[in-house]
């Protein structure tokens, strides 16, 4: 049996458009990436949001998410993170 708050990612070719769950931008559809996790199909804009999600799943479940470089305190104008 899995656990269920793994994340598994999903094919994402038959997923209408979405908004990304980390960083806000529209994902059109078919692209970006689909996991399932604790129950949920969650949408990401790149391989960068996901990480970001798998490094604090619940921050964006609770619905805080980060655009880039303005969110508070870990993202400055020097960021190196982006999407893809």
């Amino acid at each position: 049996m899995s656990n269920p708050s793994s994340i598994v990612v999903l094919n994402s070719r038959l997923e209408s458009s979405a908004r990304c769950l980390v960083c806000g931008a529209a994902i059109p559809a078919g692209a970006g990436l689909t996991a399932r996790y604790g129950g949920r199909t969650l949408r990401f804009k790149c391989s960068g949001c996901l990480r970001r999600f798998e490094a604090d799943p619940e921050r964006y479940l609770a619905g805080h998410p980060a655009g880039c470089c303005t969110d508070e305190p870990e993202c400055s104008p020097a960021s190196e993170w982006r999407c893809d």
